[in-house]
C-alpha cells in the first residue's frame, strides 16, 4: 500500500518479502461448507443485491477472492442462480462495490484529519500513524458487524496480494500520499526515504491484521453499545498505534545502503 511518489525506490518490489507473512490463495475449486449450499430464500425488490454483497463480504474475508465463486456467493445469499452477474457483472465488479460503500466515509475522514494536521504548528509521528489507523478502528468499534466485515475483507485483500489494495491506498489519500510521505521525512529526517517507503508497507500489514484480528475474537461481541466493550477495543488499538510509531522511529542500519533514494 505504497504511493506512487516510491514507487522508483521499489523496482525491485521486494517490498512483499520485507512484510514477510504472504498467506497462499486459496483454489477456486476448494469445497465450502455445506450449509453455503441451502434453498433460495424469497426476496423484495433490491433485497438480492445487498445479499450478496453481504455474503461476498464474508466468504471474501475467509477464503480471498479467488477462493470464492459466484455459485457460492449466490448459494450463501440464498438467491437464484446467476443473480450475481445480473446485478454486478462478475466478482470483480462484486469487489468494486463491496470497496466503495465504505471507502468514501473513509476517505473524508483521513482527508479531514490530514488537513486538521497541516495546520498544526508541528507535527508529531503518532498523528500520522493515527491517520492509518483511526478511521478503521472507528469502523469495528462503531459499526459493529458490518465494520468488522469490511476489515477482515480488506485485510485479506491485502493478505493475497490483491491489485486492488495499491488503488485503495492512493483513494484514501488521493493527491496527499505524497504529503503524508514528507511529513513522515520531516518527523524522521534521519530515516532515508526508501526505508520509510518500506516500514510504511510493514505497518499497513500490521495494521490491517491486528485490527481484523481484534474484530474476530470470540471473547469480544462484536455488537456495538457496550460501553466495556469499547474500552478494551480502544486498548487495543492503543497498543497497535504504539507499536507501529516504535516501528516507523526505530534506529537503521541501511543509510550506506539506501541512503541515496531521497528524491
Amino acid at each position: 500500500m505504497l504511493p506512487n511518489a516510491l514507487s522508483h525506490c521499489l523496482n525491485d518490489r521486494t517490498e512483499y518479502g520485507v512484510i514477510g507473512v504472504i498467506g497462499q490463495l486459496p483454489q477456486r475449486g476448494r469445497r465450502h461448507p455445506s450449509y453455503l449450499y441451502s434453498m433460495t430464500l424469497p426476496t423484495v425488490k433490491g433485497e438480492a443485491r445487498e445479499r450478496i454483497l453481504l455474503a461476498a463480504e464474508e466468504l471474501m474475508a475467509k477464503y480471498g477472492v479467488d477462493g470464492v465463486s459466484a455459485r457460492s456467493i449466490n448459494a450463501a445469499a440464498g438467491v437464484s442462480a446467476g443473480i450475481l452477474h445480473y446485478h454486478f457483472g462478475g466478482l470483480d465488479k462484486v469487489v468494486d462495490a463491496l470497496l466503495e460503500r465504505h471507502m468514501m466515509p473513509l476517505m473524508a475522514q483521513r482527508r479531514a484529519m490530514y488537513d486538521s494536521l497541516q495546520a498544526q504548528p508541528q507535527v508529531t509521528l503518532r498523528a500520522v500513524v493515527e491517520i492509518l489507523v483511526i478511521p478503521l478502528a472507528r469502523k469495528i468499534i462503531e459499526e459493529g458487524s458490518a465494520g468488522a466485515r469490511y476489515v477482515q475483507f480488506l485485510a485479506r485483500l491485502h493478505t493475497d496480494r490483491n491489485p486492488k489494495i495499491a488503488r485503495i491506498f492512493e483513494q484514501s489519500f488521493g493527491e496527499n500520499s505524497s504529503a503524508l510521505i514528507a511529513m513522515l521525512q520531516r518527523i524522521l529526517p534521519e530515516i532515508p526515504m526508501r526505508v520509510l517507503g518500506l516500514r510504511l508497507i510493514v505497518c499497513s500489514h500490521a495494521m490491517l491484521q491486528s485490527l481484523a484480528d481484534i474484530s474476530a475474537r470470540p471473547q469480544l461481541p462484536i455488537a456495538p453499545g457496550n460501553a466495556s466493550r469499547e474500552q478494551v477495543l480502544w486498548d487495543h488499538v492503543e497498543i497497535l498505534i504504539e507499536f507501529l510509531c516504535g516501528g516507523m522511529a526505530a534506529p537503521t542500519n541501511l543509510h550506506s545502503r539506501f541512503g541515496d533514494c531521497e528524491t
